[in-house]
């Protein structure tokens, strides 16, 4: 019945929409560090949980909080912690363990009230959500999806060394770094460039900026330090419907595998974006908007997976 509901509304109730509510709170997350959350639409619909990357915040996904989504979930999105307007404890400890990272999503699941979510995470928001299945298995999830990277569910793959964007990527990493200033605002110029295959309006990029500049460098090094390796969970997580969405231009190793995994596991499912890099909800977000709807319609009573690949 609820995924008739929201299919009904997709074919007949998504071009008129009222400006979307957005409610901020906080949450207290693991060892009682702050965690800014902001939420739309109604507590009693299905719940979407989006998770942001790094240097980011729960703005990246304001083109979805803010969409007819919300007329049919209930929309959750925070800052990690470090990140935007969550607290930023300096001690690395704080930001190298998976027990932290799960505890605090947990929070954030039980402080909204999101029931058996489905859980839409981007890039280094990918690991965040594999420490909570690592902590919590998937028993609360209904389903998820990894946009801009797999979470290490397969090898880190680096741009080759032939790949143009190589040398540029080694050198923005070294910058971000970096405790000067300068460096900083050298690594945020250019990482914001980074995220779309066409550049965002400046107004926009302004805003990531900013947040970007909200991210101290100590709280980077700590997560840029630790081991990742989820390779185990594989098995796991694909239990759960899945969805990949991947824009064409970003990382060719990540698309290869991710290509492989949806090829191989009848739970995967592949979507892939041609004219979109890392940020594919940003950049062509009436596509996403769409597959999330009809995925996670999908995910609420498992059947095969319905969201085509391009």
């Amino acid at each position: 019945m609820i995924r008739l509901l929201i299919l009904l509304s997709f074919f007949f109730g998504t071009t008129c929409q009222a400006e979307t509510k957005l409610n901020y709170s906080t949450v207290k997350g693991a060892g009682d560090v702050p965690l800014t959350v902001v939420t739309a639409g109604s507590s009693q619909r299905p719940a979407i949980i989006f998770i942001h990357g790094i240097g980011q915040s729960h703005y990246s996904f304001h083109k979805q909080l803010e969409s007819g989504l919300a007329d049919d979930f209930y929309l959750v999105a925070f800052d990690l912690r470090g990140h935007g307007a969550s607290g930023k404890p300096w001690d690395t400890e704080a930001y190298i363990h998976s027990e932290t990272w799960a505890q605090d999503l947990e929070a954030v699941i039980s402080a909204t009230q999101a029931r058996k979510p489905v859980i839409v995470a981007w890039s280094y928001g990918t690991l965040v959500l594999l420490d909570y299945i690592r902590q919590h298995d998937t028993s609360k999830i209904a389903g998820v999806v990894f946009s801009g990277s797999l979470g290490a569910l397969r090898p880190y793959t680096l741009p080759t060394e032939d790949d143009p964007n190589t040398a540029e990527f080694l050198h923005i990493r070294q910058l971000q770094l970096s405790s000067d200033p300068r460096d900083q605002v050298a690594a945020i110029e250019r990482m914001v460039g980074w995220l779309t295959t066409t550049p965002a309006p400046q107004s926009e990029q302004n805003v990531f900026k900013a947040i970007a500049a909200m991210f101290p460098v100590y709280a980077r090094r700590a997560m840029y330090s630790r081991t990742l390796d989820n390779q185990d969970l594989l098995n796991t997580v694909t239990k759960l419907p899945v969805l990949l969405a991947m824009g064409a231009d970003d990382n060719a190793g990540m698309l290869k595998d991710a290509k492989l995994l949806s090829q191989t596991i009848p739970n995967v499912c592949l979507s892939v974006y041609t004219g979109a890099g890392h940020s594919v909800f940003y950049e062509q977000p009436t596509r996403f908007n769409t597959e999330l709807r009809s995925f996670a319609a999908q995910a609420l009573d498992f059947n095969s997976c319905i969201v085509s690949a391009d």
